[in-house]
């Protein structure tokens, strides 16, 4: 790392897809590589493993992000020139963060967009921004998810009472955030194209044994580590390792140097759902989780 001349931070890079993203910068001596966690101690672990550095930060307690921005600018590290958006949960119940919102909203994506806000200035063009997304906010594509929610910011960050079963509501609201991710990587990339900086985002496929179940119920998750890793043979299932170098590439690779505003699957450009291209709900999502993230703040 001491030849680095350029800093990357992944989200959520202690284990399953950002880690193995993690790996594949660390072993480029251009790269210093920052993983967080939301447990300092535990982040800090795993980074040195893979040769990276680990911070904590919490996205879900938006205080823990302008602590975390301070930290990094204090540890003197090279140049920020990418900021991977990769943590991301998926729960079977309504839960909430610890400001009060709806924890799947709240997590995958307020608490990423915050860190874009609070690392803006930071970011030294040439410079990426990657989101990882998924094919489950496309209600054309069979993923076996409940179709995204067409609601307001406010209506998806402070829900009303679930009007189906926890376990689908949560999926329902996993969906949902990875469809804002998507327009929030789109809205973006019209904002910070004037400063040298793209915005993409990814859809990794699915990846069997990752911590993406945590919160399920004990056998479903013995089923996601063991039984279900045989599902890589299949089209559109992938191993963590494979996607994380697929999410590297979107950071490094020359060939991306001015390519901003789209949606991946694996290294292939393809479209995305035709509500995510919807620019109105783009800027509305934008400018009314920016409203929030402000209310939060006071």
């Amino acid at each position: 790392m001491t030849s680095s001349d350029r800093t990357v931070v992944i989200t959520g890079g202690t284990s399953g897809l950002g880690r193995e993203c993690a790996r594949a910068l660390a072993a480029d001596p251009r790269w210093t590589v920052v993983v967080t966690g939301r447990d300092a101690t535990r982040a800090e672990a795993e980074a040195e493993v893979i040769g990276a550095h680990g911070m904590a930060l919490d996205l879900g307690s938006l205080a823990s992000v302008p602590r975390f921005a301070d930290d990094l600018r204090a540890a003197g590290l090279p140049p920020l020139r990418a900021l991977v958006c990769n943590a991301g949960l998926q729960f079977t119940r309504r839960a909430y963060t610890e400001d009060g919102v709806e924890a799947t909203f709240g997590i995958n994506h307020l608490g990423h967009l915050a860190l874009v806000r609070a690392l803006l200035a930071d970011l030294t063009a040439p410079a990426r921004i990657v989101f990882v997304s998924s094919g489950t906010h496309n209600p054309a594509q069979f993923t076996g998810m409940p179709h995204p929610l067409t609601a307001t910011p406010r209506a998806l960050a402070y829900p009303p009472d679930a009007t189906e079963s926890a376990q689908r509501d949560g999926r329902r609201r996993y969906s949902t955030s990875k469809l804002a991710n998507l327009q929030t990587a789109y809205e973006l990339a019209r904002q910070l194209a004037p400063r040298g900086i793209t915005v993409n985002a990814l859809d990794p496929g699915l990846m069997p044994g990752t911590g993406l179940v945590r919160d399920a119920a004990p056998t479903t998750q013995f089923l996601w580590r063991t039984v279900a890793r045989a599902l890589v043979l299949l089209p559109g299932v992938n191993t963590a390792r494979t996607s994380g170098a697929d999410l590297a590439w979107l950071v490094t690779d020359p060939g991306l140097d001015s390519v901003t505003g789209r949606y991946f699957v694996g290294r292939a450009p393809k479209p995305s759902s035709t509500a995510s291209y919807d620019i109105e709900a783009q800027r509305t999502l934008y400018t009314g989780s920016l409203e929030i993230l402000t209310e939060l703040a006071h």
